[in-house]
């Protein structure tokens, strides 16, 4: 049976609140977008007007209600300014959710992405019930491969043509995290 998630969900950190993104974050992820190489690693391209963005927050709140994808705006707890987003994708394949995020550039390296992946860890194991939690970064990525080693993640396989990006292969590495592995963690205290 699927769960519902409520509109109203929000996440807490440390430092940062995890909620359902809304329109008026698209002027920060906008200006995130105009930062050279910042979509490089992605699947999309950086639009070329904040509008462009409208179309996309769609489709993410009717994934949403479909359950097939939950995305979180990250927060800055104390400000509110926008620090990034991470989300959480279902696979085909049963209690298996792929995971997705990106920092803005002007709050890469300051550890919110890392506190922000394991409280997704945390609703994917325990409100979604997934078995297992993937993801795969650009080879190039070394902060996305460092904040997936953080939080426990092994990797598992090379895809030597993960995705195009202006019709040349992006290679990437695919890395995974299991329930099991995860409860391991939280209980020796090595993630929280």
């Amino acid at each position: 049976m699927e769960r519902v998630i409520p509109h109203d969900l929000t996440i807490h950190t440390a430092r940062c609140l995890l909620r359902r993104p809304v329109l008026e974050d698209a002027p920060a992820i906008f200006s995130a977008t105009r930062f050279a190489g910042f979509n490089d690693g992605m699947q999309w391209e950086p639009p070329t007007t904040i509008e462009e963005l409208d179309e996309p927050f769609r489709e993410q709140m009717l994934a949403w209600d479909e359950g097939s994808v939950f995305a979180f705006t990250i927060a800055d707890l104390a400000t509110n300014g926008l620090l990034g987003r991470v989300g959480i994708r279902k696979t085909n394949r049963p209690n298996v959710w792929n995971l997705g995020f990106w920092t803005h550039p002007q709050q890469q390296g300051k550890g919110y992405m890392t506190e922000s992946v394991r409280a997704i860890f945390t609703f994917g194991f325990e409100e979604l019930g997934a078995t297992q939690i993937e993801a795969s970064y650009a080879l190039w990525n070394k902060s996305s491969r460092r904040v997936l080693e953080k939080v426990g993640m092994k990797f598992i396989a090379y895809i030597p043509h993960a995705f195009q990006k202006q019709g040349r292969w992006v290679e990437a590495n695919k890395m995974s995290i299991s329930r099991r592995e995860w409860s391991i963690s939280v209980a020796s205290g090595d993630r929280q």
